[in-house]
C-alpha cells in the first residue's frame, strides 16, 4: 500500500508516494498520473522511481505538458530527465488540461499528438527546479 506524504525539507514542495522504507514508490512503464488519481491536484509535485526498462512511446501524448494518461516514465525519458536503461527518480507537476497537445521526437521517443481537449496534464520537472506557484 502506498501513502502520499510530504517529502524531505530539501524537496519541501514535492510529495512522494512512499514505500514503508521511505523511498519513493516505484511505478512501472505504464503508470500514469490518471492511474494514481492525481487529476485536479494542479500545482502539486510528486516524486516516483522508474525502474530500468523500455519506454512505451505509444503511451505518451504531448511534449510537456503531457496528457495525464501518459506514462510517467516514458514522459521522463522524452523530457531528458532519466535514461531508460538506468531508470531513476522522476518529479512531476500536475497541471490543468489543455485544448491540444503537440507531440515531438526527443531523446529517441516520438510522443503523440492529441488534438482534442483533455481534462488533465502534467510536466516532468528537474529535481532542482523551483515550484511554480502562479
Amino acid at each position: 500500500m502506498l501513502a502520499v506524504r510530504e517529502a524531505s525539507p530539501a524537496q519541501r514542495d514535492v510529495h512522494a508516494a512512499r514505500n514503508s522504507d521511505g523511498a519513493p514508490a516505484q511505478v512501472d512503464w505504464q503508470t500514469s498520473p490518471l492511474d494514481l488519481d492525481l487529476r485536479g491536484m494542479n500545482g502539486e509535485r510528486y516524486a516516483f522511481r522508474c525502474p530500468p526498462g523500455k519506454p512505451m512511446p505509444s503511451h505518451v501524448a504531448g511534449s510537456g505538458p503531457y496528457t495525464d494518461d501518459s506514462s510517467i516514465c516514458t514522459a521522463a525519458v522524452h523530457a531528458g530527465v532519466i535514461h531508460a536503461k538506468d531508470g531513476g527518480e522522476v518529479i512531476i507537476e500536475i497541471r490543468p488540461g489543455q485544448a491540444r497537445y503537440a507531440g515531438s521526437d526527443r531523446n529517441y521517443i516520438k510522443s503523440g499528438d492529441y488534438d482534442g481537449t483533455w481534462d488533465g496534464s502534467f510536466i516532468v520537472v528537474r529535481e532542482d527546479a523551483p515550484a511554480d506557484h502562479h
